[in-house]
């Protein structure tokens, strides 16, 4: 689907309408039969009230790890789920507040090298080398790699997936 993000568009709406759109692009799929258990999920950086979004190359990659560097910033997802076609969207919105280290030019460098950068929003992954520069999170560790657990459980509970 398009990412794109709606000028004026606040990230708790962004990521909503993403993650609602990813899932109407898999129910389009469906011409006869209704799919059960559709979830569609988007996720990005806010920092300052200001969209991060997946870097676009090494350069723009080096520039989001300085903006990020010594500071705090919030991840945001979105997550839809569908129990069937027809049914209204059970939507939830995760946020977690991230606090980089003060990272010197060389760490840049050698996180860049690493390519974990590449297709992810902020330009790093706390799975991996990217847990280096962290210095502490407040909310959700899965949110911050791209699928708040705690969130999808409730969601699948409330629906009530586990209990049917």
């Amino acid at each position: 689907v398009n990412e794109s993000i709606h000028s004026g568009e606040v990230a708790r709406e962004a990521v909503a309408r993403i993650a609602e759109l990813k899932v109407n692009e898999i129910i389009k799929i469906f011409k006869n039969e209704s799919p059960r258990w559709v979830l569609g999920v988007d996720t990005i950086v806010n920092l300052d009230n200001e969209i991060i979004g997946k870097p676009k190359s090494v350069e723009h990659a080096e520039s989001i790890l300085r903006l990020l560097s010594g500071r705090v910033h919030k991840v945001v997802s979105g997550m839809s789920l569908l129990k069937e076609k027809g049914e209204k969207h059970n939507t939830k919105i995760a946020e977690t507040e991230v606090k980089f280290k003060e990272m010197t030019s060389d760490e840049i460098r050698y996180y860049i090298g690493t390519g974990e950068w590449s297709g992810v929003a902020g330009g790093y992954r706390i799975q991996g080398s990217g847990s280096f520069f962290i210095e502490w999170i407040k909310g959700s560790f899965s949110n911050v790699m791209g699928l708040p657990l705690e969130t999808f459980y409730g969601m699948l509970r409330d629906s009530k997936y586990l209990f049917d």
